[in-house]
């Protein structure tokens, strides 16, 4: 097929902009220039993505010109993926009236994603005119109108692909295999983007949609994208179990992508399996081998990076060295100002606010807390909103009873997303601090409403052995035990009580159950 210059310009700059996109910030830093100084950073990372929108307009708007549908849809979708995680600011600010305020707008993202959608929707050789609203419409109604049944009988015998079988029961007409990869990535972006703004049902159903749907005529790299969105939200929501057993499954199914997302999210796994078994030393095995996956022979991937970097302070905290751990999170924050990651310094804001409470210097870790939150606000992060406000509320209980109705106030307010929308883990914790706080106020009977406690840490004691998190766990049974002691419950004190003996015996001698860890792959 023969190309005119204009089109050919309109692919080279869209490939441009999506090389810049893989390639990422961090990677092109070095060719402009740039320093570790945190201010000459931020703005040499602003000045390459201020490219790269700028390539992905200029892209947009000759394509438009050209009228290539296939290559609008997937310009608008390559703008979704930029506007998700990128901060938004003119691309000219100067003066001192210039707003220099960082946000994130999910509106913009959903607009691209429709547009990307409603192109889509109207597929045909991209040589040919875009269609008018409604055209889409007119050919299915037209295709209903021949006899079905035929078909039917000529394909019930034969084996027909997920795509096929998608072709046959969506759509009138064949589908271009180009046109599928295309509405697979688009369901792929917004599982992503509910991902990042905090709703978990609908990041799972894009994510099944893709995989049911789109999967077999997709690249293998997003097919391995989908599968591993999947088993994370096994393992956040259902635990390990279910999580590793289908881990199992993808590895078979993707042996021949190397270096692919199925083994990070393993490597990802296995951390946080290790570390809720207390077995730190496998805990910094995986993160030294995360970093290895890091550095790859075209460049370092600062995402990989930074993941490694937050789950050996992670590991440090674990480990009760307070220190070490602010200080490998105070080099991430400083790292990730420098190429303006600033949706992942909400994560490292908060994990600094994590060590200073466990070092019991609740004081120093109020700031960190609040801005995360301000962050978060900032940037949409609903679910990161939510878990800021637990490590707020249970900073202000560790101050003291006196600031109890605060901090039930504060988790309280978050209980929607944090009971709707959070993991075990986050859901466990939001339960344990509000019975933390019903028994540290010290206007509260625990004879007199014994369940408004004990419910919440049931409830916790329950989910926390899906996830073997045997330190939180035991915690739990511990303030059962106190609540049942208070109660007169003899029976039911001891039985709390041998129950957190054995989460602390099993938390403080993992190799006890070390091969445990492997059988389940």
């Amino acid at each position: 097929m023969q190309y005119s210059d204009d089109t050919c310009l309109a692919y080279t700059l869209t490939a441009i902009s999506n090389l810049l996109s893989e390639i990422g910030i961090s990677k092109t830093s070095g060719i402009i220039g740039s320093s570790y100084s945190p201010v000459t950073g931020i703005g040499t990372s602003l000045s390459v993505q201020q490219q790269l929108f700028v390539l992905l307009r200029r892209s947009l708007k000759r394509a438009e010109s050209l009228k290539l549908k296939r290559l609008v849809a997937s310009i608008h979708l390559e703008i979704a993926k930029y506007d998700i995680t990128h901060v938004q600011r003119p691309l000219l600010s100067f003066g001192p009236r210039a707003s220099m305020k960082l946000r994130t707008y999910p509106a913009n993202v959903y607009k691209e994603l429709w547009l990307s959608s409603h192109l889509i929707s109207e597929f045909g050789d991209e040589s040919s005119i875009m269609a008018t609203d409604g055209a889409f419409c007119s050919a299915w109604l037209k295709s209903l109108k021949k006899p079905l049944g035929s078909l039917i009988f000529t394909q019930e015998n034969e084996t027909r692909s997920n795509s096929d079988v998608f072709q046959f029961f969506a759509q009138p007409n064949s589908i271009p295999g180009s046109i599928l990869q295309l509405s697979g990535s688009s369901y792929l972006v917004r599982a992503a983007s509910w991902e990042m703004y905090g709703s978990a049902p609908l990041a799972r159903i894009n994510a099944l949609v893709f995989a049911t749907c789109f999967a077999d005529s997709s690249s293998l790299s997003d097919a391995a994208l989908a599968y591993s969105k999947l088993i994370q939200h096994l393992a956040v929501y259902k635990g390990y179990k279910e999580a590793f057993a289908a881990l199992k499954i993808a590895e078979e199914k993707f042996t021949c992508v190397s270096k692919s997302r199925i083994l990070l999210v393993k490597l990802q796994l296995l951390h946080e399996c290790a570390l809720h078994r207390g077995h730190l030393e496998l805990a910094q095995q995986y993160c030294d081998e995360l970093g290895v996956l890091a550095s790859s022979v075209t460049g370092v991937d600062m995402e990989l990076k930074t993941e490694a970097s937050l789950r050996h302070a992670r590991t440090l905290l674990a480990a009760n060295q307070y220190s070490q751990a602010a200080i490998v999170a105070h080099s991430l924050f400083c790292t990730c100002y420098k190429f303006n990651m600033q949706v992942k310094n909400a994560t490292v804001l908060l994990l600094l606010a994590e060590i200073h409470k466990r070092s019991g210097n609740a004081v120093l870790g109020i700031p960190y807390a609040l801005a995360s939150l301000s962050f978060c606000q900032s940037f949409n992060l609903d679910l990161l909103k939510a878990s800021a406000t637990l490590i707020l509320a249970e900073l202000w209980l560790s101050l003291g009873s006196n600031h109890a109705n605060k901090a039930l106030a504060l988790l309280h307010g978050s209980f929607p997303m944090l009971l709707g929308h959070g993991g075990l883990e986050l859901r466990c914790r939001a339960f344990i601090t509000e019975a933390k706080c019903y028994l540290a106020d010290q206007s509260f009977s625990v004879s007199d409403n014994p369940e408004m406690v004990l419910e919440p840490l049931r409830q916790a004691s329950e989910e926390l052995q899906l996830l073997e998190y045997h330190e939180l766990a035991a915690e739990a049974f511990y303030l059962m035990a106190i609540v049942y002691d208070k109660l007169g419950q003899l029976d039911d004190r001891e039985e709390a009580a041998s129950s957190f003996k054995n989460h602390i015996t099993a938390f403080e001698n993992p190799q006890d159950d070390y091969g445990l860890l492997f059988n389940m792959l």
